[in-house]
Order: structure tokens, then C-alpha cells, then sequence
């Protein structure tokens, strides 16, 4: 088909070319094509060939675009002074025709990348219709919770025009980590290295924030990210390797929002509390009350910490847990659970958190919900005869005290030959 297609176009060419073009054309290009033929008419302009078979052929084609009109008639004028040799030099004709194509380059089709689409469209209907409608704005960026400051013209001038003011503060940082190391390593922590220069905050005659120095307080106008850039600047190893992109990170938390820098409040780590729990408490509201309930992980009696399970500077897994899943954190502490067992039970060797809650729950072993109707989330069918299933009666074997597991007390896995039902 496209050879057919081509040969009636090359011989509506020869007998245009060496007859002339008759009163109705011969071939009939579609529209897609007026840029090719376009471009086809200039090359023939350029080389000199034959104009009698130039517009004629093309010309009705390109009659409802102006751009294209106004550049054959322009052909056509330098065609008929461009000498018919077959050497092509650059000259006026072709600097005319560049300054005239760039012209009524404005007036091309308008490019369709702001008409409208689905997300761009109001309703659904609208697009539909193909109503007009300006395309919407871009979405604007979250708001910053704090701003860049501004740099201020400034100089150190060293730690003792601080201690003038801020005697008390100093004092207590001493008693710090930081401090004792800043006290045997002069030079090492020095208020500066934090606060920024201080000669204009001096200068001014002191104040929160006077000055461009940094505060790091809950007033202080610049941003989280600006604040942790200061921390970050020493302490980017370790457990802070993964902080960048981490959920705490993303969501704007400072480190002097559980961290208390200038005094001594917790045993480790200068926490803002005494309890290390107590720190993430100030957010985790939900697990304050699961902590609480009677059957519980044991954080309140100080036995375990928050810590221990999770990395509050970010991890490579989901609820920033320290192992590479659910349950290679929990068999940190039970072990016994970890296996491999001769006979698994498959939602045990799945995920803990099938049968547990990790924080707190209101029945016994943390379980989300009470035995038997936790086995029968999956065994529905129970035993033949209605003895231990779903619908058996109250004095069932199955319903008394453990449920399930008055028989098949190796829930977690056995390791005995004739285990596979997990009796033992």
C-alpha cells in the first residue's frame, strides 16, 4: 500500500514538473504532510528548478495556513533570481530567508504542552466536555516551618565575652559530656562553634536572637534543617548514618526537640528527660497508653527502653526497627522462638505482629486479641464432631483457659517427631 502510494505521488510529480499543473491537481496530500511539501517547495526555490510546478501543485493544500502561504509566495519571489546551477552558495537569498522563516516563527500552532489535563482539569466533566479552562497553577511548595537567616556581618571574638552574660549557662554546660571534653581539649567546644560568630550579638548589647546568633530555642525563626546542621556537622556517623530521608528527618523534628544540649538532665545521650521513654512520649501518645496496659513490654519497670527496639535517628526499615524485620528484633530477646523448627507454623515464621501487639495489649502475652478466637482467625473449621471449632459450646476442651493451647502447646514450632499438629 505505501508503495502504491508513493509511485501516484512520483508521477503526479513528472507530469506536473514537465507539462505544468492542470486545472485540478493531481495527487492530494494529506495535511500531516504540508510541512514536508513545504520544505520540498524551498529546495526546489533554492536549486533553481522549474517554478511552474511549485505553488500550483501544493498551493491549495496550504491555503488556510497563513505561515506557510506567506513563506511559498516568498519561495517563489527569490526563486525566480536564484541562477539554475546545481551549486548551492550561501548568499542574501539565504540570510532573507532564515530572518524571514524567524518572522512568522511566531505565528506556528500554539504547542499543546498548556492545554489542560486530567490533574490540570476541574472536574472530571470538564475534561471530558473539552471546555477551555486555564491550565491550573503549579502546587505550591510546603511552607517552611522556619526561614534562612540571613547572614550577618560578623567575627569570633571567643568564649569569654560569653561568659560576661551567660556565666550560669556556661557553668552547666561544663557538667556535660561535651562540656568535660570541651574542658580538656581547649578550643574544641567553644560556644562559637555552635552559635555562630558573636561580635554583632555583642555588639548590639545581647537579646535571643540579636545579633544573627543561633539559639536553637523554640523562637528562634530559622529552620529545623538549618538547626541539625550544626549537630550534624560532628555527629553524622554511627546511629546517624541514616537520618537523611528518615521519618523523623522528613517531618521537621529538631535534635533539640529530645535533646538538651547546655545541661545534664539524663544519664546518657542528654536527653531532654530523665526516662529516655518520657522523651519519646512527648509525640507517641498512642504508645504512652499501651505502655500502661496490663499486659506490657517492660519499659515502665525499666527493664527495656524504646531504644532498644528502634533507632530514633532513622533505619533502613519501616517503625525505624533496628534489625531487618519485625522478627529479628524480637528474637533478640526470645531466642527460643527464632528456630528453624522441625514443623513451622507459618504465620509465627511470617510476621510476630500476626499474633502480638509489641507495646501493650489487655490480654495476656500481648496478644491482639484473646484465645481461642485468635487461632480461630485462621481455623475456622475446627475439630470434627464441632469439638474445639468455632461454633463448639462453652465446656469445649478448646474454650477453657488457653484455648487452643491447653493441647497444641508448641504453638510456635516443634521440633519432636509426631509434632506437626504442635502438641509439644
Amino acid at each position: 500500500m505505501q508503495n502504491h502510494s508513493r509511485k501516484t505521488v512520483e508521477i503526479g510529480l513528472t507530469e506536473a514538473l514537465s507539462t505544468g499543473v492542470p486545472d485540478k491537481p493531481i495527487f492530494k496530500l494529506p495535511k500531516k504532510f504540508t510541512l514536508l511539501a513545504a520544505s520540498a517547495l524551498l529546495c526546489w526555490a533554492a536549486f533553481g528548478l522549474p517554478q511552474s510546478a511549485k505553488a500550483e501543485v501544493l498551493g491549495q493544500q496550504m491555503a488556510d495556513n497563513s505561515s506557510f502561504s506567506a513563506l511559498t509566495s516568498f519561495a517563489q519571489q527569490i526563486g525566480a533570481e536564484t541562477p539554475k546551477s546545481a551549486t548551492v552558495k550561501s548568499g542574501s537569498q539565504f540570510d532573507e530567508l532564515r530572518s524571514f522563516a524567524q518572522s512568522i516563527g511566531a505565528s506556528q500552532p500554539v504547542s499543546i504542552k498548556e492545554q489542560p489535563k486530567l490533574a490540570e482539569a476541574q472536574t472530571l466533566m470538564e475534561l471530558l466536555s473539552g471546555k477551555d479552562s486555564a491550565p491550573s497553577a503549579a502546587p505550591a511548595a510546603p511552607a517552611a516551618k522556619g526561614k534562612k537567616s540571613a547572614p550577618v556581618e560578623a567575627h569570633f571574638i571567643g568564649s569569654k565575652a560569653c561568659a560576661t552574660c551567660h556565666a550560669p549557662l556556661i557553668a552547666e554546660f561544663s557538667k556535660t559530656l561535651m562540656g568535660k571534653i570541651g574542658g580538656a581539649q581547649k578550643g574544641k567546644f567553644e560556644c562559637e562553634n555552635c552559635h555562630g560568630p558573636g561580635s554583632a550579638h555583642v555588639s548590639a548589647g545581647g537579646g535571643r536572637g540579636v545579633g544573627g546568633i543561633l539559639s536553637f530555642g523554640a523562637d528562634d525563626p530559622r529552620s529545623a534543617e538549618e538547626k541539625n546542621g550544626i549537630c550534624l556537622a560532628c555527629h553524622t556517623r554511627g546511629e546517624r548514618t541514616y537520618w537523611a530521608g528518615s521519618v523523623h528527618e522528613t517531618r521537621g523534628l529538631a535534635c533539640v526537640n529530645c535533646h538538651s544540649v547546655m545541661k545534664s538532665v539524663s544519664r546518657k545521650h542528654n536527653l531532654k528527660t530523665v526516662v529516655e521513654a518520657e522523651t519519646c512520649y512527648q509525640c507517641h501518645k498512642i504508645q504512652r497508653a499501651q505502655v500502661q496496659y496490663s499486659s506490657h513490654m517492660p519499659i515502665r519497670e525499666g527493664k527495656i527502653t524504646c531504644t532498644n527496639c528502634h533507632n530514633p535517628h532513622g533505619s533502613i526499615t519501616e517503625k525505624l526497627i533496628r534489625e531487618a524485620s519485625v522478627n529479628d528484633n524480637c528474637y533478640k530477646c526470645h531466642a527460643e522462638k527464632r528456630g528453624p523448627m522441625l514443623f513451622e507454623h507459618t504465620p509465627v515464621r511470617e510476621n510476630c505482629l500476626n499474633c502480638h501487639t509489641p507495646h501493650g495489649s489487655n490480654y495476656e502475652n500481648l496478644l491482639v486479641v484473646a484465645r481461642p478466637r485468635l487461632c480461630h482467625q485462621c481455623h475456622t473449621t475446627g475439630h470434627s464432631g464441632g469439638f474445639g471449632s468455632a461454633t463448639a459450646g462453652p465446656n469445649a476442651a478448646a474454650m477453657l483457659q488457653n484455648g487452643c493451647s491447653n493441647c497444641h502447646s508448641a504453638i510456635h514450632g516443634s521440633n519432636q517427631p509426631n509434632g506437626f499438629f504442635f502438641f509439644r
